[in-house]
């Protein structure tokens, strides 16, 4: 029967799944392994198409998989509905603004058409391990919690995951689906986390992850946000510290900041 509340978990996960892990609004990845360590990486929403406040109902076919930013920007606005990518495929209106999406994007969502709906359990434990990250770098509260509370999450979740990919029709590993191939270190440190038996044990092996975290953070804001009154001069600095320091850098956190730096700085 249709429902006011919000959407269940089981219902995120299907619609995680059914729009492959892709914001219906940008085309943006929210599969987070691909890229564990992007600065700016964005948490997956389940977005009403129709609004609650305006008649709408927690269904699945009233759900679109949304990133966090356009999630909060159409907040109630049921005409937003502009979207680039419906049930995981482009659509007319991204060919006509965008063209033909490029084969990295194609290649991506055949990839990830292999996801199950017990898979969602685990991208939601990488972000709360990821919002753990953050509070270790800005070592700043976030919302009243501390990086314990955000690996407890993260266990919850990553409990849930082990549960069901091991009952009923068993789920067979991401490597075995091709989801993800030739795992970097990096990843390899995030699948380790499967076998993790307590919140302790889990913040551990993703501690490790930290001072690489607030590099990429660091070279990050420092370039984008440049506290300085000549912000070229503070990008350009910012620019040669990202080359400085590149073997530290998660690749799509580098690739932001050297495209951006080509378009302001480099003549045609």
């Amino acid at each position: 029967m249709p429902t006011t509340k919000p959407f269940t978990d089981q219902q995120k996960a299907e619609i995680f799944v059914r729009d492959r892990a892709t914001c219906s609004f940008s085309g943006a990845n929210l599969w987070l392994l691909d890229a564990p360590l992007r600065v700016g990486w964005q948490s997956d929403w389940v977005d009403h198409k129709k609004p609650l406040s305006k008649g709408g109902v927690s269904e699945t076919r009233n759900g679109v998989c949304a990133s966090h930013t356009f999630n909060m920007k159409k907040r109630n606005n049921s005409a937003d509905t502009a979207y680039l990518f419906e049930d995981g495929h482009p659509t007319a209106l991204n060919y006509m603004i965008c063209g033909a999406p490029p084969a990295s994007t194609t290649d991506r969502l055949r990839r990830l058409a292999r996801l199950d709906a017990r898979d969602w359990y685990f991208n939601r434990a990488i972000c709360w391990i990821l919002e753990a990250l953050n509070f270790q770098w800005s070592e700043e509260p976030s919302y009243k919690r501390t990086d314990e509370n955000w690996f407890d999450a993260a266990f919850i979740k990553l409990s849930k995951y082990r549960k069901l990919a091991t009952s009923g029709i068993p789920l067979r590993s991401l490597e075995e689906r091709g989801i993800i191939s030739s795992p970097t270190p990096t990843q390899n440190v995030f699948l380790s986390l499967r076998e993790c038996g307590c919140p302790a044990a889990m913040r551990e092996k993703a501690t490790q992850l930290s001072p690489k975290y607030a590099r990429n953070s660091e070279v990050w804001w420092s370039y984008f946000h440049p506290e300085t009154e000549d912000f070229d001069a503070g990008r350009k600095r910012s620019h040669e510290a990202a080359k400085e320091y590149r073997n530290e850098l998660d690749a799509e956190t580098f690739h932001c900041i050297e495209a951006d730096y080509k378009i302001r700085y480099i003549p045609i």
